[in-house]
């Protein structure tokens, strides 16, 4: 009698153990299917959206007496690391050059992709990226005055007077740029930042008799090379889409 009861005893622990088992084995796979859910979550992770101006074509277009230029820029955060960028400028410029003095009116978009090398710290959202842009431009550039060589003056070859002015309508450049820059939030949301830019000029359209000298977006234009640079000093708002941690 008292072994069938030691026996029913065991049988009984023997049953409890396993439950507690079958217990623990669901409750570990359940924390690894939310795991994983958590790692799925992280390969999106859209978490704001920011838009600005860039500062420094306000204070060009201003300080030369142009008509107002501006570019507006943003980013969207598509991952931890990785945002998609974009920048949509205007520009009406004139430019003085040592021949040839001419205004350049146009239209560029640039999009893209920034990534952030930066760990931050709890509550820090800076950034220190590198970056890569495709460019569009269309543009026109009107001759307002140049200087010609005249080979029936006697001291001097050089005529200022008698030209017409030269408009150049319907041309277009194209480009890719390397960015690198750092983005700072100042206050909360708010962020300035500065870029530097490589660009390449892909293709242009050239009017007959005459180079393009200068790009909106890409800016001047060399016969040398087709490479060029740019800076950025933007101030930004973020439209958070999460509770930042």
């Amino acid at each position: 009698m008292i072994q069938f009861l030691m026996k029913k005893k065991q049988i009984y622990l023997f049953i409890i153990s396993f439950i507690f088992s079958l217990n623990s084995i669901f409750s570990q796979t359940e924390n690894t299917e939310n795991d994983s859910l958590v790692k799925k979550d992280k390969l999106l992770n859209i978490n704001k959206l920011r838009f600005g101006v860039d500062l420094s074509n306000l204070v060009i277009s201003s300080s030369n007496d142009d008509k107002l230029s501006y570019e507006i820029v943003g980013d969207l955060q598509i991952t931890d690391d990785l945002y998609l960028a974009a920048e949509y400028g205007s520009i009406d410029r004139y430019i003085e050059d040592e021949n040839i003095n001419f205004n350049s009116v146009g239209n560029y978009l640039k999009i893209g992709f920034d990534f952030n090398m930066f760990n931050n710290w709890v509550g820090m959202d800076n950034s220190i990226y590198i970056g890569l842009r495709y460019a569009s431009s269309s543009f026109s550039n009107k001759v307002e005055s140049y200087t010609v060589r005249s080979s029936d003056a006697y001291f001097s070859n050089l005529v200022d007077r008698g030209y017409e002015n030269i408009t150049h309508n319907n041309l277009n450049g194209n480009w890719i740029e390397i960015v690198t820059g750092v983005k700072v939030e100042t206050f909360k949301n708010i962020y300035l930042g500065i870029n530097l830019r490589l660009n390449k000029l892909l293709t242009d359209t050239k009017p007959s008799n005459f180079d393009n000298l200068f790009i909106p977006g890409f800016n001047k234009v060399t016969d040398d090379n087709t490479w060029g640079s740019g800076f950025n000093y933007t101030l930004t708002y973020s439209i958070p889409f999460k509770k930042r941690k």
